[in-house]
């Protein structure tokens, strides 16, 4: 009971505080019998939102590579048919990987690409099982998937490179973040990810200062300069395609239909 009051008041945390526009742009993408995924679920306050707004008849998948996190979300919805949590990585291989946590506990900046150790903080090293979108998908026999939210430290370009064929046939809205401070000095992590979504034919944006401006008008001078300076700063990223179907949406044949 303890842990699901958590979980309540840190979703509400990050739907009044954190993450408002970035939840409220997802709130209004799903409907009851979306099929989601939720790469990187942390603590679950993203997975609990979008569970609510896919009922009835929806799915979500969370994947969290932390085994404390992944067993605590485990626990927390160990009732729900209709929510799957997968303990491992995405990356763009199926098997095993190492994923690199900072500090003692569970961390946010956990991540499967190498992290250096900063003020004293160690890197513990974990095996994990890893997944691709692929893997995902066929797993689950997916036959649709309409929203992907990845927070991976880093890893989100591999993912969705790989990935691009399930990009390709399910075309679905994607929230994920995208940091230059998790690459390379001389690497452009947004252009690269832009591209992978371009390509597809997606629209893209960024959320900054609380509002969507499109992804041309991002700038790492203006939108990344200061992560604590929250409000703006802009490392959310959100892509649409104009072909995707929402569940019970008609065709021009005048036929319900998925993707």
């Amino acid at each position: 009971m303890i842990q699901k009051l958590r979980l309540i008041q840190r979703a509400h945390r990050y739907r009044r505080r954190h993450d408002p526009a970035e939840l409220e742009a997802i709130r209004r993408t799903l409907k009851p019998g979306c099929v989601v995924l939720d790469i990187g679920a942390h603590k679950g306050a993203y997975s609990y939102w979008m569970s609510k707004w896919t009922r009835p008849d929806g799915r979500l998948i969370a994947v969290e590579p932390q085994p404390d996190l992944a067993s605590n979300l485990r626990t927390l919805y160990a009732s729900s048919d209709d929510i799957t949590i997968m303990h491992g990585a995405v990356g763009s291989s199926v098997g095993t990987i190492t994923l690199h946590i900072p500090g003692e506990g569970p961390s946010h900046g956990a991540s499967i690409r190498e992290l250096d150790a900063e003020d004293g903080i160690t890197i513990r090293d974990v095996e994990v099982p890893c997944f691709t979108l692929e893997s995902i998908a066929s797993e689950h026999h997916l036959d649709r998937i309409d929203l992907i939210k990845c927070d991976t430290e880093g890893a989100e370009r591999e993912i969705f490179q790989t990935g691009s064929d399930i990009l390709r046939r399910f075309t679905p809205t994607v929230l994920v973040e995208c940091e230059k401070r998790h690459a390379n000095d001389d690497a452009d992590p947004v252009g690269e990810l832009w591209d992978i979504f371009r390509e597809l034919g997606y629209n893209g944006q960024c959320f900054a200062g609380g509002r969507l401006i499109p992804i041309e008008e991002f700038d790492y001078t203006k939108h990344q300069s200061d992560p604590d300076d929250k409000p703006n700063y802009g490392n959310n990223f959100f892509f649409t395609h104009p072909d995707h179907k929402q569940p019970g949406a008609r065709c021009g044949g005048g036929c319900t239909c998925g993707p």
